[in-house]
């Protein structure tokens, strides 16, 4: 085999193993372990509920949010609304639904928050948000009923962790009522008495 052929075969070789290279790398992004759960739909309720905050249920009236008749802080409830929009997940970290996998990652009845997201009755959204991770801004979740446990970002449990007189607009304060002029002194008092004319 001459020096030539010797070359080409090379030049194939390389030129075949960056193309199983290349296409490994596009099988291992195409099954990136970041996963979005997205609501594309407008929903009209919020329900959230944690045992040791109670239950608290939003719903959506044109542009504003009301629990039961009471309006709501609108600085508060948006960042809850938008965080429902798009759940990220960096990864699986477990698939079990054993109790020790329940305790662990905290989905029990005591631990977790239980978050619906649904309009005019049809729901969109099932979450169950456990335990913080390390950092506070990661918790682990469930979705939709599904026994996967997922890390995810946006630091979730803050966010939903909400009483309802957390979220209830504060009333406006009452007008300051004007003070009533002091009375005046009485005019003997305050005028120069009259010259007796007797």
């Amino acid at each position: 085999m001459n020096k030539l052929m010797m070359r080409k075969l090379i030049l194939a070789g390389a030129v075949v193993l960056l193309a199983l290279i290349y296409i490994i790398q596009v099988i291992a992004g195409n099954r990136s372990s970041v996963k979005d759960f997205v609501i594309e739909k407008s929903f009209d309720t919020i329900e959230i509920a944690s045992s040791d905050k109670g239950a608290v249920t939003l719903k959506r009236y044109g542009d504003f949010w009301k629990i039961g008749m009471n309006d709501t802080d609108t600085n508060k409830v948006a960042p809850i609304v938008e965080a429902v929009k798009n759940i990220r997940t960096l990864s699986v970290v477990s698939t079990s639904s054993s109790d020790d996998a329940i305790e662990r990652y905290g989905f029990s009845d005591a631990q977790k928050i239980t978050v619906r997201v649904s309009d005019n009755g049809k729901e969109y959204l099932a979450l169950e948000i456990g335990k913080d991770a390390a950092n506070g801004q990661q918790n682990y979740v469930r979705l939709n009923g599904k026994s996967d446990i997922y890390l995810a970002t946006n630091a979730l449990k803050s966010k939903f962790s909400v009483t309802e007189s957390d979220l209830i607009k504060a009333p406006e304060p009452a007008p300051a009522q004007e003070a009533a002029p002091e009375a005046s002194e009485s005019s003997g008092a305050a005028s120069e008495e009259s010259p007796n004319l007797l």
